[in-house]
């Protein structure tokens, strides 16, 4: 037997679930309403502190669905919406006014906390409903318009000019061998078209200088055919089509449109003009859309926007979605999401983008509501882009994150990656398959510096994924975060929130549990390496439910519910969180400067003013300690050869005020020991006393048969930097 000693490093590691012998010392049996830290190491969490109360009136369930507006850092908004209304509030609590002139039909649903996702692009932010399909609106034309032009291209002498109708000749003229004025174009058109309404009925026949335009008034349709005597050159019939654009009159009518047919043996460069007149002798042709494929997206089935207004006030409505402008169905088809919902909208190099089913649709560069071409002629750099993923299995894309100039995109099992080089056009945009791992993407994937973050399922407990791109090998990879902690984090997981000031991430999720409880994951990574990984939970044991976190900066925000009331509270996650004019803090949850406290809270005095909160308990239950050796390379190799009778703990603390240290055995023997402070004549009234020093206790138990437990329920700090052991080894056989 040989008395032995240990030191435990640093508590900042969390929980594993692994073996308590293959673990590190560094690492805990359960770790809650704690924060790990590698500068001021194992510290009770900061408390949350009210700013205001939203609502009183706030539904049973909780059903909301919340999106927060980061304007500026003047400006924060909290939108929170359900099936039948869209409310906004400052960071101060205060509501304003959303005007809502075409209602709110598009919120209906009966999941708004699932079915409803959000972006923010400037002043607008475009919410979307995931349960509707999207619709479009037919053209209010049913049938294209029955007209015709003839132009006079040329006056020869002696030339004969004719126009037939249904084959039938309803015009012709002569010009003379001498007369050099029957020879202007704008003449024979005169005659042509005085004939011409002489000889039709039901039609109506109009001039503009060299050209004539026929238009039927009755019936449905009509042939038309034009010669001359100069190998049909000189006068030209304009019915419907024409082979080349330059067959077109320089004048024409205002509205006339015409099918440019291009290449005879393809349709695909096939373009629809129209004229559009400026005076009556002047106009030009512009592209447009064929008559009756006029087609316009339903606007009351996609996203719509709530946009801030100059006067500080909200509008809810839908947004101006343009419609096809050009082309038909087949040069310019619908969107592939028109007949489908959208699971999700976002921004990516200045296009709004949808997914829907497997295809990734993005709106012309700079034009947020247009999502057809702007030609058929040919394609631009600035067109929509609308593409699909390929793969073996059906990829049903739910989520789109933007990610170092490329998209990332997650489908239940296979992740892809939408990248496009220097710019993002039709021409150079590619969709790859970058990693196969199933994900539970109820939650939204969220990015942090140059990782993003998804969810994962395991039979009841959730996991998360760092994907990332291994600078080396250019490859992609997704590790597990959670390998130690496999059945820790209780159901799947409904929210990712990061800190990437505080290399946090935070992970919500539907499980059942005691108290509304937020997973907290701390990581530090230094040249590729991770040199934390700790995971662990906080608690609130005072709130009904945990509506929404979000952080900004170093401050993290949550939205509580406690009956039917709304709380917006905040959390300060930097290493010297600071609420009083001595820059102390008062370990409180929902802590407020006041003097009268609600059911369950307590007041506590300091630096002359008086705090009201809920208390909040920290606790750090060790892993069970072993006697370790060095092994190859500096490793520790546990040594379970013998009996490890531990005989104290010695606990390292840095500005502390209070804790209380509890050893339960496996029989259960239990013992509690407190540490209650500085001596009394340390101590300054209305202050808040901070030592630092050693705390030691007994154990005087074998290493595998004690848990022990460091807790803080008070609202004074404590921080732990490391710990101590000392204990008899008793070896049963020697190595050799």
């Amino acid at each position: 037997m040989a008395l032995v000693s240990s030191s435990i490093p640093n508590l900042s590691n969390g929980v594993s679930q692994q073996s308590p012998s293959v673990r590190l010392d560094s690492q805990a049996e359960e770790q809650i309403n704690a924060f790990s830290s590698v500068i001021s190491g194992l510290r009770k969490r900061p408390p949350t502190q009210y700013l205001a109360t939203l609502m009183t009136n706030a539904l049973a369930n909780g059903n909301y669905f919340i999106h927060v507006i980061n304007r500026d850092i003047t400006e924060r908004y909290i939108v929170i919406a359900d099936n039948n209304n869209i409310r906004v509030f400052d960071f101060n609590g205060t509501e304003k006014t959303v005007n809502k002139p075409s209602g709110y039909s598009y919120l209906s649903s009966g999941n708004p906390l699932t079915d409803f996702k959000a972006v923010t692009v400037a002043d607008h932010t475009f919410l979307l409903n995931k349960s509707i399909t999207t619709a479009i609106t037919a053209s209010t034309s049913s049938t294209e318009t029955s007209n015709a032009l003839v132009h006079v291209k040329q006056g020869n002498y002696e030339s004969v000019y004719r126009v037939f109708i249904d084959n039938t000749q309803k015009a012709a003229y002569t010009t003379s061998g001498t007369d050099k004025a029957t020879l202007q174009t704008d003449h024979i058109a005169g005659q042509l078209a005085s004939q011409l309404s002489s000889n039709t009925s039901g039609y109506s026949i109009g001039r503009n200088g060299s050209t004539i335009l026929i238009s039927r008034t009755t019936g449905a349709d009509f042939q038309l055919r034009t010669e001359d005597s100069s190998g049909n050159q000189a006068l030209v019939g304009v019915r419907k089509t024409v082979q080349s654009f330059s067959d077109l009159p320089a004048r024409a009518f205002s509205g006339f449109t015409v099918r440019v047919n291009g290449d005879a043996s393809s349709e695909a460069d096939d373009y629809y003009v129209q004229y559009v007149s400026n005076t009556t002798s002047q106009g030009y042709w512009k592209e447009t859309v064929r008559q009756t494929h006029d087609t316009y997206v339903t606007h009351s089935t996609l996203p719509w926007k709530l946009v801030r207004e100059a006067n500080g006030t909200f509008t809810f409505t839908p947004n101006s979605w343009e419609g096809r402008t050009v082309g038909d169905f087949d040069s310019a088809p619908d969107p592939s999401f028109i007949g489908r919902k959208i699971n999700d909208v976002f921004f990516h190099r200045n296009r709004l983008g949808f997914i829907s089913d497997e295809n990734v649709i993005l709106s012309r560069s700079g034009s947020y509501f247009k999502f057809y071409p702007e030609t058929v002629t040919t394609v631009l750099d600035t067109d929509p882009i609308d593409v699909a993923v390929s793969h073996t299995k059906v990829s049903i894309l739910r989520h789109a994150i933007p990610f170092n100039e490329t998209l990332l995109l997650f489908s239940d099992q296979t992740q892809f990656m939408l990248s496009a080089g220097d710019s993002l056009t039709p021409a150079t945009v590619s969709i790859n398959q970058t990693t196969e791992y199933e994900s539970s993407l109820q939650a939204s994937p969220i990015g942090a510096g140059e990782y993003v973050y998804f969810a994962t399922n395991r039979e009841g407990y959730a996991g998360l994924r760092e994907f990332f791109v291994q600078a080396d090998t250019s490859s992609n990879v997704a590790i597990d975060a959670t390998l130690n902690v496999s059945r820790y984090i209780k159901g799947s997981a409904t929210a990712l929130v990061t800190s990437t000031n505080e290399d946090m991430l935070f992970m919500l999720t539907d499980g059942v549990h005691t108290t509304p409880t937020c997973y907290v994951y701390k990581y530090l990574r230094r040249d590729g390496q991770a040199l934390q990984m700790s995971w662990s939970k906080w608690e609130f044991p005072h709130t009904d439910r945990i509506l929404n976190m979000s952080v900004i900066e170093s401050t993290a925000y949550f939205l509580m519910q406690r009956g039917t009331s709304i709380i917006l509270e905040r959390m300060q996650l930097q290493e010297a969180p600071v609420v009083t004019t001595s820059g102390k803090m008062v370990y409180l949850d929902s802590l407020a400067a006041g003097s009268s406290p609600a059911t369950n809270q307590v007041t506590f005095t300091v630096d002359g003013q008086s705090f009201v909160g809920y208390p909040y308990t920290m606790s750090y239950t060790f892993s069970t300690q072993y006697k370790k050796t060095s092994g190859l390379g500096g490793s520790q190799v546990t040594d379970t050869s013998g009996r490890l009778q531990l005989r104290n703990f010695k606990l390292l603390y840095k500005d502390t005020g209070m804790f209380g240290v509890s050893t339960v055995t496996t029989s259960g023997q239990a013992h509690s020991y407190t540490f209650s402070g500085p001596p009394l004549g340390l101590l300054t009234l209305g202050t808040v006393a901070e030592v630092n020093g050693e705390f030691q206790f007994p154990v005087l138990s074998k290493n595998d048969r004690i848990a022990i437990t460091v807790t803080n329920s008070t609202p004074y700090p404590s921080s732990f930097q490391s710990a101590e052991w000392k204990g008899f080894y008793t070896t049963k056989s020697g190595r050799i």
